[in-house]
């Protein structure tokens, strides 16, 4: 009979563990190949020249007709110590960057981004990836 303990020690288990054994589990299509399940990295990294002290926002707005952007906000603190940041999904040749921190706004463009296509879940398998980096200028 198991004891209350040695049943909140499974538990903690089995709540640590489903995620790996989740990424873990496979899937194959319908030529027998086996295709791990991992999640689509696709979308645009961007580098700022150096990490902005205290609070800034970085705004992609790609130079299509379409009306979205992509925003991504720091209030500042530990949770955004870093100078890369990663947009999910965005795929656009060409891309106008806004970084607004308290010294005032930097507006870069790039040229044409080159994307990077892969097969995260193997050769064969869904999703085909696209991933690319572009450099931005801050304030």
């Amino acid at each position: 009979m198991n004891s209350p303990k040695s049943l909140r020690g499974f538990r903690h288990f089995a709540s640590r563990s489903l995620p790996a054994m989740l990424m873990l589990t496979v899937a194959c299509n319908g030529d027998g190949l086996v295709c791990i399940l991992l999640p689509d990295p696709t979308g645009l990294t961007v580098e700022l020249s150096a990490r902005p002290e205290g609070p800034y926002t970085v705004q992609v707005v790609p130079s299509s007709s379409s009306p979205v952007s992509y925003t991504y906000q720091c209030d500042g603190g530990p949770s955004c110590r870093a100078n890369r940041i990663f947009f999910p999904g965005l795929v656009a040749p060409l891309v106008t960057i806004r970084v607004t921190t308290s010294l005032g706004t930097r507006t870069t463009s790039p040229r044409r981004i080159e994307y990077q296509e892969s097969y995260p879940n193997g050769k064969g398998c869904d999703p085909r990836a696209f991933t690319a980096s572009v450099q931005a200028e801050i304030p």
